[in-house]
């Protein structure tokens, strides 16, 4: 369960998923949300912004086809948009108010995500390597390359000798 979405801290996922249905009144005229499956997707990237197309269709235990066709039908009608970076294509329900500044923190978090596959690349590639090193070659700050270094090392992806980091 997700908390503390909401101003105050105290909201659940419950909570929001009960608002759903209130952001998507106004697209339910546009015609494009005219399909019940169109309405389940719509409502799961309310919920969840920035999901990629395969925890979409695996979520809502749809067909690829069919998940495809109504994801293609939605980015037509303008409900929904894609961006593509780092080899992952990721949709956003569009919207207006809080639905909109909700995608704009899913897709820094997703950014983030991908930035650690990131450091771990650079580690691989550098051999060995300080914060310093990775930050200048990923063009990030020292301390988020060090904070992503210490994540990958919990993991066991990466080890440390004093203060270098190597990918076994």
């Amino acid at each position: 369960m997700v908390t503390g979405w909401f101003p105050n801290g105290r909201g659940t996922s419950a909570d929001l998923a009960a608002l759903v249905p209130f952001f998507a009144i106004g697209y339910a005229r546009a015609g494009g949300l005219d399909h019940p499956t169109r309405v389940r997707i719509y409502n799961h990237l309310l919920i969840l912004p920035g999901d990629h197309f395969r925890s979409i269709v695996r979520n809502l235990s749809l067909g690829i086809g069919e998940g495809r066709h109504h994801l293609d039908v939605m980015l037509r009608s303008g409900l929904v948009r894609e961006d593509k970076t780092n080899g992952r294509c990721r949709y956003y329900a569009e919207g207006q108010g809080p639905a909109m500044e909700r995608n704009d923190l899913f897709a820094k978090h997703w950014s983030y995500r991908d930035l650690r596959l990131r450091v771990l690349f650079a580690v691989r590639n550098l051999g060995e390597a300080k914060p310093t090193a990775v930050a200048k070659v990923l063009g990030i700050s020292r301390q988020l390359a060090a904070y992503h270094l210490s994540n990958l090392q919990e993991l066991g992806l990466v080890t440390r000798d004093g203060r270098h980091y190597r990918a076994p």
